[in-house]
């Protein structure tokens, strides 16, 4: 080994014990949000008037959504404003948390563009399931149009089933405590979900907006025209929207997107294995990218 090949000579040498990536590590968009998110509560609790609900508020009434409004009334920013807003601190610190474990996995996964775009796009999608469940028969009944839909729960389900679909096996800790498999999670979740709004409990809507978003979440995962539909929509404004003709690169790229993050581990521990064995000059150029984008 040459002086210039050892490590503490390379020009990204870091003496001392490696530095541990912080949770928002590759993902800024998840950190903006938990950000905005708390912010715009405060906003609302300091233009709440005196003897003012956080309901009643000018504020809440020109962001949330409603069916009267944001439907009849064609008010379609309703349709992003209202996963900013939140009923308090419980449903703020519920729906950041789910942010903060799940929203940067996936944001990594995705890029961030594509992460922004998807989560304000299952949102809406969550807005206009409760809108379709509104007008059939059977199903929220006890709601009015002009009840207020708020919260990222909706963006935050298309997060989970996302999260599903490319780590099932994942285990988490459902309240800190109970191991359980991301499968049965979110099977467990969309059968409450479910049986909320098919038996008119009290929170049907928003639990009408979780499936929304967590439908829509799904299908842009499983269904490669809505994923292409969704990369491109984040692209806007890049000039980097896909064409009709797309190179055998694009392919490429598209195909490594689509791997799981384990998938991806597994790759890279392949790679360096050959490293060890065979040295770095046999690498492919893929094999080199693969490694080079790794490292990131």
């Amino acid at each position: 080994m040459g002086y210039s090949d050892r490590e503490y000579m390379q020009p990204d040498y870091q003496s001392g014990p490696p530095r541990m990536p912080g949770p928002f590590e590759g993902a800024p968009i998840s950190k903006w949000l938990l950000i905005i998110n708390v912010t715009i509560l405060f906003l609302q609790i300091l233009l709440t008037g005196p003897g003012e609900r956080l309901q009643e508020s000018a504020f809440y009434k020109f962001g949330s959504f409603t069916i009267q409004d944001g439907i009849y009334g064609f008010q379609v920013w309703r349709l992003i404003t209202f996963q900013f807003l939140h009923e308090g601190f419980g449903h703020l610190f519920a729906n950041c948390l789910g942010l903060l474990f799940f929203g940067p996995h996936i944001e990594r996964w995705m890029t961030s563009r594509a992460y922004l775009t998807f989560y304000l796009l299952c949102g809406v999608a969550g807005a206009l399931f409760y809108t379709l469940l509104f007008f059939l028969p059977g199903f929220i009944d006890n709601y009015n149009p002009a009840v207020p839909m708020v919260g990222a729960s909706a963006g935050l389900f298309g997060i989970l089933a996302a999260f599903y679909f490319i780590a099932p096996d994942a285990r988490i800790l459902l309240f800190f405590i109970i191991p359980l498999k991301m499968r049965t999670f979110a099977i467990g979740y969309l059968i409450i979900e479910s049986l909320a709004v098919i038996s008119n409990w009290h929170n049907a809507g928003g639990s009408a907006g979780h499936l929304g978003g967590a439908i829509f979440g799904f299908a842009v995962l499983k269904f490669p025209p809505l994923k292409e539909f969704v990369i491109n929509l984040s692209r806007i404004g890049t000039g980097k929207a896909r064409r009709g003709n797309r190179k055998t690169r694009d392919a490429t790229v598209v195909r490594e997107s689509n791997r799981s993050p384990l998938e991806l581990s597994k790759e890279v521990d392949r790679i360096l294995d050959k490293i060890s064995a065979q040295g770095i000059q046999s690498l492919t150029k893929q094999e080199k990218e693969i490694l080079d984008k790794a490292r990131r």
